[in-house]
């Protein structure tokens, strides 16, 4: 009887394909293996197989399996199949979109010219050859004599370094290279080749370096952690989810360090997720400095070979038991999960906007752990309010650590109204008296300044000082960003890049100039400032020039002032800062969201939380135009309930998450008349399924072209007890109803579910 196997093709299509499995191959061909098949006319694509049958598909020409990618086990685990089809049927994407962002590059192959298939990394190594026996290997003299002396000698050496002299019946790994380090001539070796007393062999050396350094044991935990991590495990017995609400510099870390080394003594795996790819070289340190090589570091930078390698070997029988990384981690196979840490779960880096699949990496996390059967905790000292509502609610557990490592005091709020130090005249440029007396205290006293500022570049905008004009981007809605560094304006959204004119384009005009702060301007101004201190910059811009070395000459002293964006406020641990300036806090607080008020306390208690955290007398020096502002005026771990419980206020009367679901659709098009057309019709039609009160839009966002593409988007809100798939019915019925219609040609549009 003919065997049929139903796979996913990295395709943009809501379905699977059926292929026919040769004879031959039957025995190879299991759920999870990856397989080579035709596609269209001259195609071929890596598909993974999700089921085999006997049952022939009617109404086509079933096409045969090319090959079998896998030999020796499937790359992907039943439990990666479930979640796979969790996060496609949540995040309203194809098993195709989550396949591409699932499986690295090399391990899913094409027969296009741009992809190449995931070659292990092999070296020449030296083994016992054919003419040797054991007699031989214990005793050399039998083999020597009196004659051949470097022969000899180099073969003593071959039988020190692999062990081979003390234990004959294994030898370890030798190299060539590092056997031929002792040789004396080349000759040397290749006469015991010849001989076959040695041979070479191709083994597999791998891409990732092992860790050289010294392991250390467990730091002892205060009274104060150990408490958390009694009442974490209390938790756990009665709930799979846990929130630690710690206050920042509480030592979360470390009471995570704690919780790994129990699951891997129980010989379970660990996932370890990360908000930033710049966090991950700080806390890998100390990870690695406990668990050594039983950890791997995984993330979208990783060079394409070693994520490769990193997901074959999970596959295998010797899997890492711990992963640290970012949201993409949270994809890797896993046989025996036991724990996963979402650090800084609140951060909205979590979230995966672009390409589908738009996956929460904290919401993928808890349901992978769920699948396998494992617990889930979630850290912050700013907790998502989804998350913390769901802990004052008794879907998840909570454990509060109110008190700091050292008990050393939260940084003193110093609010400065920046308008009122303009209207007296007392402010040059942009930073205040205020901030730079503290700053200059610190510097005197050996300590670090930290200031953050959210707008990378030089200035913010170029315009023409006699008329107002403003230099744009051709293909987006939005200012160009000047930056000194290339002397260009550059569009933050596209990435393309203009010279700055020499002479207005609308009055002629020659006063051309950059207005507003960017981190390249600052990091300038504060050199000027205080041109003995050491200033260092990290931002996007100067991330790609190495972010780890920015970050340990700063942990190392070697930097004395930081200026950053939002990259320093995530979780970084510097325990000789005692200055933080936040330069312009509006730009944070004013945004036309339901989430920004949140986001705006969040970032701005993270970056305060950088200042302080081994001596107390730490300040953090906010700098605005709104004194008055609430969360302002409420900068206190004690304060977060009280902050929390009136936002929910607000979100309850108008029916936004927690008390609902949202889910966005994205329309783009490059005819505006098409793209206002086609929204128009959508929203009416998912009006009519969801209630015209459950669907906001279609609106303009507030960047409404980007990449020629003219922009719509549609809100529809639906009630938490509303299962996915009944949403999910109703959006598709909208879009084949909409997809009918005519003169919509060109419009494309997505979803994105708890969109951020």
């Amino acid at each position: 009887m003919s065997k049929y196997a139903d796979v996913i093709l990295p395709v943009p299509l809501d379905r699977y394909f059926t292929y026919s499995i040769p004879s031959s191959l039957e025995h190879l061909v299991m759920p999870g293996t990856r397989l080579y098949v035709p596609f269209g006319k001259n195609r071929r694509l890596t598909a993974i197989t999700v089921k085999t049958h006997d049952e022939k598909p009617s109404g086509y020409s079933v096409r045969d399996i090319l090959g079998v990618l896998d030999e020796a086990h499937p790359s992907l685990l039943p439990q990666q199949m479930k979640l796979f089809k969790w996060i496609s049927g949540y995040c309203l994407c194809t098993p195709g979109d989550v396949m591409k962002a699932a499986l690295p590059a090399g391990l899913r192959p094409d027969n296009s010219p741009n992809t190449h298939s995931f070659k292990p990394k092999t070296g020449l190594f030296v083994r016992p050859g054919p003419n040797l026996t054991v007699n031989g290997m214990t005793d050399p003299d039998l083999l020597f004599g009196n004659r051949a002396k470097a022969r000899k000698e180099l073969f003593c050496k071959y039988l020190e370094l692999s062990g081979a002299d003390v234990n004959p019946e294994s030898p370890g790994l030798v190299s060539r290279q590092s056997l031929a380090a002792f040789c004396k001539s080349p000759s040397v070796l290749q006469a015991l080749i010849d001989e076959g007393i040695l041979e070479y062999y191709e083994a597999e050396t791998g891409r990732l370096k092992p860790f050289t350094g010294k392991k250390r044991p467990l730091n002892e935990l205060s009274q104060v952690q150990q408490k958390a991590i009694d009442e974490i495990r209390n938790s756990f017995l009665s709930r799979n989810v846990c929130l630690l609400h710690g206050i920042t510099s509480c030592g979360k870390t470390e009471i995570y360090i704690h919780l790994i080394k129990e699951q891997i003594d129980k010989g379970r795996q660990v996932l370890y997720l990360l908000p930033e790819i710049a966090l991950t070289t700080q806390i890998m340190h100390r990870l690695q400095s406990v668990f050594g090589d039983d950890m791997t570091v995984y993330h979208s930078r990783c060079p394409e070979n070693v994520r490769a390698e990193i997901w074959n070997r999970q596959t295998g029988p010797e899997p890492y038991k711990l992963v640290l990384g970012a949201r993409s981690a949270v994809m890797l196979p896993f046989s025996n999960l036991g724990l996963v840490i979402v650090d800084e779960e609140h951060e909205p880096s979590f979230k995966q906007n672009d390409p589908a699949p738009r996956y929460h990496g904290r919401n993928t996390a808890i349901m992978l752990a769920d699948i396998c059967h494992a617990k889930t905790l979630l850290g912050s000292a700013t907790p998502s309010f989804e998350s913390y509502f769901n802990a004052l609610t008794g879907k998840y557990g909570m454990v509060t650590v109110s008190q700091r490592f050292r008990e050393t005091g939260l940084p003193a709020p110093i609010i400065v109204d920046v308008a009122e130090m303009k209207r007296k005249r007392y402010m040059n440029g942009i930073f205040s008296p205020q901030l730079k007396e503290k700053i200059s205290e610190a510097l005197e006293n050996g300590k670090q300044v930290i200031l953050f500022q959210n707008r990378r570049g030089y200035s913010q905008t170029v315009e023409c000082q006699d008329c107002g004009w403003v230099q744009k981007c051709d293909r987006c809605d939005v200012s160009l960003t000047f930056h000194k560094e290339n002397g260009m304006a550059v569009c933050h959204y596209c990435g393309r890049k203009y010279r700055v004119p020499v002479s207005c384009p609308s009055c002629g005009g020659k006063s051309i100039r950059g207005r507003g702060y960017g981190t390249e301007r600052i990091e300038e101004d504060i050199k000027e400032l205080f041109p003995k201190a050491r200033t260092a910059r990290l931002d996007l811009d100067s991330a790609k020039a190495g972010y780890e070395t920015i970050l340990s000459d700063f942990q190392d002293g070697k930097t004395d002032i930081l200026v950053g964006t939002q990259m320093i406020s995530k979780g970084l641990d510097f325990g000789n800062v005692s200055v933080v300036g936040i330069l312009q806090a509006d730009s944070i607080m004013s945004y036309p969201d339901f989430r920004a008020t949140e986001r705006a306390y969040q970032l701005i208690m993270q970056v305060a939380g950088r200042a302080g955290r081994k001596e107390s007398g730490a300040v953090v020096v906010i700098q605005t135009r709104q004194p008055e502002a609430q969360i302002l005026r409420m900068l206190s771990f004690s304060d977060w309930k009280e902050y929390f419980t009136g936002q929910m206020t607000e979100r309850k009367l108008f029916n936004y998450p927690p008390y609902s679901r949202l889910v966005s659709l994205i329309l783009k098009s490059t005819s505006l008349e098409k793209v206002e057309k086609a929204s128009s019709s959508m929203a009416e039609k998912l009006s009519a399924l969801f209630g015209r009160e459950m669907v906001l839009g279609p609106d303009a966002p507030m960047i409404s072209r980007i990449q020629s593409r003219h922009i719509r988007t549609i809100m529809v809100k639906n009630p938490v007890e509303t299962s996915v798939r009944y949403t999910r019915t109703l959006l598709m019925q909208a879009v084949r109803e909409m997809e009918e219609e005519e003169g919509l040609n060109g419009v494309t549009l997505f979803f994105d579910a708890d969109p951020q």
